[in-house]
């Protein structure tokens, strides 16, 4: 059994400190969350004006979180969570000198703001900190900070407040802030690029995060509920008061993500989602049916598993196969529907209460868990973005997955050689197929996909190496012809030996024994020339010739590997085409392959 090494270890000081920021972020919200209400009415609101504060709150918090998002991926993390704190303490001492109801209303508002900068940056910088094969353990570990929040902080604030009155609560809250800024100071995570995207919609959102954030939208409508409605109901049913339901929650919840922190990175999500709603529906229907402390108490249990198992196994799908240049719109993406389902729950249930009560109003809310798992079955299980070990055959996500070089005497040797557009890897394949005296696959793969799939070639060549535009599901011909195609390049290397160009063979074949996969790069001059010279491309339009073609295979190996396209650990080698002439490097390659055979290759024939 392989040790942890230092890059896995998951333990570290900064993820520590990363967890203690969060924690402090969640203490200075749930701190309010309950208090600031009566703070409204020590001003002279009512009722209207609450649920107006509460309200632009949480829409604030929506509608920034996707602006929020593009700035974490093109200014950084530590800036945008620095800015969010620094408000986050500023704001609380606003409520501490406001005069009056508008003030306060608006300082409310901006509170929202901060909030979602500072705790999507936090959720967003945890992912560089977390080993990408302990991915879900370490988020569920994180989650653990808002979890313990949930359940300390709401009943400090209301303490507080009773006890000494509103100027010590928000000077808390300040100071809870202030400490996440110190804490965060210093910390450090692997390093990742800067996005340089322009600010358009379609930056805003990262479709691959998608079926995560819908199957967690439908969770959060019934979760959130119960969360908004227990108290009353409870007080309504003659139970025990809602606190200590809401600390059997985080109890369920701490233990489950300690219980089941690595369920995730080894089964996948699956089975917590499916688990995690039928957990929750379960526990609706003991609240409605079983009105006495134990089933009481056992509902809480169960809620609170279904928390802490759905809720880090979708973060995780919604972001391990994402670049880490996306990661900020993908977790804003995941946090505007875990905020959105809440409100659209909340709001839901308060029309089905007037009309029906609180026995039916709760079991409505069954409705939306069965849509999470159904969305989740349909649309969740087999996407790109999932986690489940099924969909990780294709992929590589760590050092330990790196290819190997051990060849079996049975199986053909093959070669699968990447490349960015204008480098000569075309070229470079067909003349080392040519020294190998070996066949040589590149278009025509085509031909072969269309018999395995029954598409016509022109489709093929349509659909291959690109990605669908659709935020919901994959293209039905695009996800077809991808399969079909994989499974013609194993056909292919079950029988001879050969040399294969693109098409995502290096993942395909990631598992077998005797490849040898290249990537195949140059600098962007002799690219630019190259397609001139070859292709025919006017000069002028080479750049964006170059950017758009290579973006179209970053992301057809990023949706259907969950995998970075031309990064290094996915390959044997790497080769500036640049640098050296054709024949030099279909020299080198030769002589790696003597290397690791003792022995020229069978075929192999004079310059």
């Amino acid at each position: 059994m392989k040790g942890t090494t230092t890059q896995d270890r998951l333990w570290t000081g900064s993820f520590l400190r990363i967890c203690l920021v969060n924690l402090f972020i969640f203490v200075n919200f749930h701190a309010l969350l309950p208090t600031f209400p009566f703070f409204v009415t020590y001003l002279g609101g009512d009722a209207v004006t609450i649920g107006l504060a509460t309200a632009l709150f949480s829409i604030a918090s929506i509608v920034s979180r996707p602006f929020v998002g593009w700035l974490i991926d093109t200014r950084g993390r530590y800036a945008i969570l620095v800015l969010g704190l620094i408000g986050m303490t500023l704001i609380p001492m606003g409520y501490f000198v406001s005069a009056g109801i508008a003030t306060a209303v608006i300082l409310r508002t901006a509170h929202g703001v901060f909030h979602a900068a500072s705790s999507n940056a936090s959720s967003t910088w945890v992912t560089d900190i977390i080993p990408h094969k302990r991915m879900g353990e370490g988020l569920g570990m994180y989650g653990l900070s808002m979890a313990i929040s949930t359940a300390v902080a709401p009943a400090l604030g209301l303490a507080v407040m009773n006890a000494w009155g509103f100027r010590p609560l928000f000077a808390i809250a300040a100071l809870t802030a202030l400490a996440a800024l110190l804490t965060g100071m210093g910390i450090r995570s692997r390093n990742y690029a800067v996005s340089d995207a322009p600010l358009r919609i379609r930056e805003l959102f990262e479709p691959m995060s998608l079926p995560a954030a819908v199957t967690q939208f439908f969770f959060m409508m019934a979760y959130g509920v119960v969360e908004v409605y227990m108290a009353i109901y409870a007080a309504s049913c003659r139970l025990p008061g809602g606190g200590i339901y809401f600390i059997f929650i985080a109890l369920a919840t701490v233990a489950t993500r300690i219980l089941l922190g690595r369920a995730v990175d080894r089964y996948g999500e699956a089975r917590l989602v499916y688990t995690g709603n039928a957990a929750i529906v379960i526990g609706i229907l003991l609240l409605v049916f079983a009105h006495n402390v134990p089933c009481y108490l056992l509902s809480a249990l169960l809620l609170g598993y279904s928390f802490g198992a759905i809720q880090p196994s979708l973060q995780t799908m919604a972001m391990h196969a994402v670049a880490p240049e996306r990661r900020g719109a993908a977790s804003s993406t995941f946090f505007v529907a875990f905020d959105f389902g809440i409100a659209s729950g909340g709001f839901l249930a308060g029309i089905l209460v007037k009309q029906l009560g609180y026995d039916a109003m709760f079991l409505c809310m069954i409705v939306p868990c069965l849509l999470s798992s159904g969305y989740y079955y349909a649309f969740g299980r087999r996407h790109a973005s999932s986690f489940n070990p099924q969909n990780r055959r294709t992929g590589l996500n760590s050092d330990d997955d790196r290819p190997g070089l051990s060849a079996r005497k049975s199986l053909p040797f093959v070669i699968t050689i990447s490349r960015e557009y204008g480098s000569g890897g075309h070229r470079i394949g067909e003349r080392l197929a040519q020294r190998l005296g070996v066949k040589f696959y590149d278009r025509e793969l085509i031909s072969l996909t269309a018999q395995q799939s029954g598409l016509g070639e022109s489709t093929v060549q349509e659909s291959e190496q690109t990605v669908s535009g659709r935020l919901m599901y994959d293209d039905p011909v695009q996800t077809a012809v991808f399969r079909a195609q994989s499974q013609v390049i194993r056909n292919i290397a079950c029988q001879e030996p050969c040399v294969i160009v693109g098409r995502l063979a290096n993942f395909v074949l990631k598992d077998r024994p005797a490849c040898l996969h290249l990537f195949i790069y140059a600098d962007e001059a002799t690219r630019r020339k190259r397609i001139a010279s070859e292709y025919g491309v006017a000069d002028n339009r080479t750049q964006s010739l170059l950017k758009r073609i290579d973006q179209e295979r970053r992301e057809h190996c990023l949706h259907y590997t969950g995998c970075e396209w031309g990064e290094r650990h996915y390959y044997h080698m790497m080769l500036d085409s640049s640098i050296s002439g054709d024949e030099q490097i279909v020299e080198t390659i030769c002589n790696v392959i003597r290397t690791i055979s003792g022995r020229k290759h069978p075929n192999e024939r004079k310059k």
